[in-house]
């Protein structure tokens, strides 16, 4: 089984563990402390604690816990608060007061706080996780953001019984808050290293990791020192931590400047900032500060719902993963109606009426729950019904040229761009009936049932009057636009209105610019059919010299660009790069091995600048221009000498200067040749001749290698680089002798004609 599914099935079962003891103990939030004369008195109430709801009040006194004295109820010893207990007696003055404690005494804002939020963030976490996993199974990044949800799930449920000072609950929710910013580190380290596009080094992550385990010790040990709480040291690491994360995605946005994946790194930043700068803001700071919080922490953790929110908008649009997927509606009605239902129920429950149970309380939040998203899909219906009524804006129309012209992008033909058209014309406009049709003077028939002679009086109209592109006709009911003539047949939109009322002015600039958009599209898309129609004609025939011709000048130019390219970048690159290692040779270093190894590094360099030259060389001539055609033979010959043991005579006789285009092909047949002799021929010795005379330039190649069998070469179908030669001479109005046999060299004679 998956790991990944492992740490899921545990997280869940600890998830089910943790939300069965919150309900098994409410939080009570009643502080204690000793007085002169021993007493335990009752020196601060919580808001949300069981102690407030049952009319517990500051000094009051605590007479026993579970039937015991207060200091023998360890939480009570520890910490100086009552938690965890089933009942506590309780004097006020002189009346004694003995309470139960037990899962009923849950309040409402307990219910919410404590059980309902925290598991419905885990769900979702779980949910976002499992999406995640389908999706991405293999993704390093994507299993690191799982186990970022899955913990931070349990950290919002754990949290509770930290509160609630449950020993298990409490040390996970330490451990698990501490390490979280180190894991969503880690995560961004993963994604942005897998792009390639990484700004900082991983040993910060392994840093930030072991930083979080030595305060996670101190909080441990911060429970032996009265000047340090353990509150105080977990939320200054949480600080530290969160400066650290929001100072590298702020590097990161200035890293990724003007590239696609800055979008990722704010939205990240939106994550972060949106979720955790109420906690940070309202809570964890005054308590640091002050001493005191301006808002309760259940109130600020609530906005980590953002969290895997952002990150779910992330991955819809292609921002995290690039993944390639539809949403169901009822998926995304459903997630835009959980909070305002949420919403309206917490404020019903809060200013209307606060003794419902909470069974009454789940069955109203469902019920809103239904209706918002029955609500959701009533408008939907509604626009797609009164769109035309409702939308008679500039902008509506916009919109929708937009979409059109997007949409075009994706269409493969024509039927599949009228479809595009149809469905779009039919969604914006009122009407009954649509079709594209190609009329024929001889057959006038209406594409779908009109009227006759309204039929035949927009036909009249048409013939009236000069046809262009987008050219809007109406007639009561009926209306027709010309879209183009399309390999001699005129094509048409016809259409039938269900109102006899004449198109707006937008409307009419609406249908004419998609009509024109598509009639671009379809004529773009014919002649791309036709050229290639063409080519494959041509390929067929025996005389596509100019072809040929073409695809070689093609061919030759990007090659020049290539060279260009890569001589003025990677060489360059290099050569720095080379400079930076001999400085560093220089520096006060006493480790003999470490210059060793500098040495051996600006070897290799040196090696691969030779290697990008060389390449450089090959792709393009260097200075055919200004050197001259012989000289450039001359160094590719000497090039070829110092990489094999081949003897090369050559005599190189040029009285008539060639044009460029010559002039390369004569230089890339020669290439050709030894590059053939360097791999396939097996030569010892090879002569090379060319010469000029009666307006030709002749070529004469001559080797001892193992030969080749003509019978093989002329069926090659062009995969071998003599039949290269044959193409690129002919496509000059050349001729190219080949005569060669097994085990008796190759012997070539090129002519082209000056």
């Amino acid at each position: 089984m998956n790991r990944t599914v492992i740490a899921m099935i545990v997280a869940l079962i600890v998830a089910l563990y943790l939300t069965i003891l919150n309900v098994r103990h409410p939080l009570i939030g009643m502080n204690v402390i000793e007085n002169k004369n021993g007493d335990i008195i009752v020196n601060d109430i919580y808001e949300f604690g069981w102690a407030k709801k049952n009319g517990i009040h500051i000094n009051d006194q605590v007479l026993k816990v579970d039937g015991k004295p207060p200091l023998s109820h360890f939480t009570v010893r520890k910490y100086k608060t009552i938690e965890q207990a089933k009942t506590i007696t309780i004097q006020r003055e002189n009346q004694i007061q003995t309470l139960t404690v037990d899962y009923k005494s849950h309040g409402t804002e307990q219910w919410l706080y404590y059980i309902a939020l925290p598991m419905g963030f885990f769900l979702f976490a779980v949910s976002l996780s499992i999406f995640l996993l389908r999706l991405r199974p293999d993704d390093k990044s994507a299993t690191v953001l799982i186990y970022f949800l899955l913990l931070i799930g349990l950290c919002y449920i754990s949290a509770s019984l930290s509160a609630k000072y449950a020993l298990f609950g409490r040390q996970m929710f330490n451990g698990i808050f501490l390490i979280l910013p180190a894991v969503f580190l880690h995560f961004v380290h993963h994604y942005f290293e897998k792009e390639k596009k990484v700004w900082f080094a991983k040993k910060i992550v392994f840093s930030l990791y072991g930083f979080n385990l030595v305060m996670f010790v101190a909080s441990l040990i911060s429970l032996s020192f009265r000047s340090i709480s353990e509150a105080e040291v977990l939320l200054a690491t949480f600080f530290i931590n969160m400066v650290i994360i929001l100072a590298l995605l702020g590097k990161g946005l200035v890293y990724l400047k003007k590239d696609e994946q800055q979008n990722t790194v704010k939205g990240l930043l939106l994550a972060i900032g949106l979720s955790a700068a109420p906690f940070v803001l309202f809570y964890s700071l005054p308590v640091l500060i002050i001493g005191k919080w301006v808002l309760p922490a259940e109130l600020t953790v609530t906005s980590f719902f953002v969290l895997p929110s952002v990150f779910l908008y992330l991955i819809c649009t292609d921002r995290l993963f690039r993944l390639q997927f539809s949403i169901n509606r009822f998926v995304y009605y459903a997630f835009l109606s959980f909070l305002p239902a949420f919403l309206i129920t917490l404020l019903y429950a809060k200013f209307v009426n606060e003794a419902w149970r909470l069974v009454e309380f789940a069955l109203l939040f469902l019920l809103i729950y239904i209706i918002n998203i029955l609500a959701l899909y009533l408008k939907e219906c509604f626009d797609r019904t009164l769109r035309t009524k409702l939308y008679v804006q500039k902008d509506f129309y916009q919109e929708s040229i937009y979409r059109i012209g997007e949409a075009l992008k994706k269409q493969k033909n024509m039927q599949e761009v009228i479809r595009c058209m149809e469905k779009e014309v039919r969604e914006v406009l009122d009407i009954e009936n649509l079709a594209f049709v190609q009329l024929a003077v001889q057959n006038r028939q209406a594409p779908f049932h009109c009227d006759e002679k309204e039929w035949m009086k927009l036909i009249k109209k048409m013939d009236g009057q000069p046809l262009s592109i987008g050219k809007i006709i109406e007639n009561k009911r009926l209306f027709a636009v010309f879209v183009g003539s399309f390999r001699q047949s005129p094509l048409l939109l016809i259409g039938k209105k269900k109102h006899p009322i004449p198109f707006r002015a937008e409307q009419k600039d609406w249908l004419s610019t998609i009509v024109y958009y598509a009639s671009i599209t379809i004529e773009n898309m014919l002649k791309v059919e036709d050229f290639i129609k063409e080519l494959d004609s041509l390929k067929e025939r025996s005389n596509s010299v100019w072809l040929t011709r073409l695809i070689f000048k093609w061919s030759e130019k990007e090659r020049s660009k290539l060279a260009i390219d890569l001589h003025d970048t990677i060489i360059q690159d290099l050569i720095v790069l080379k400079r930076k290692v001999e400085s560093l040779r220089f520096q006060d270093m006493d480790m003999e091995e470490m210059k060793k190894q500098l040495n051996d590094i600006e070897e290799e360099i040196v090696d691969m600048i030779d290697v990008t030259r060389e390449t450089c060389h090959e792709l393009r001539p260097p200075f055919l221009s200004q050197i001259g055609l012989k000289e450039a033979i001359v160094q590719l010959i000497q090039r070829f000498q110092l990489r094999v043991n081949v003897k090369v005579e050559w005599h190189i006789h040029l009285s008539t200067k060639l044009d460029e285009e010559r002039e390369l092909a004569v230089y890339r047949i020669i290439q050709e040749l030894l590059n053939n002799a360097l791999k396939h021929s097996q030569a010892s010795h090879i002569q090379l001749t060319l010469e000029t005379y009666d307006e030709k330039v002749q070529l004469h190649y001559v080797d001892n290698g193992i030969g080749i069998d003509m019978e093989t070469l002329n069926h090659c179908d062009g995969k071998l680089g003599l039949f290269g030669i044959k193409e690129r001479v002919e496509s000059l109005s050349g001729t190219c002798e080949m005569t060669s046999q097994l085990g008796d060299g190759l012997h070539i004679i090129v002519t082209i004609p000056l």
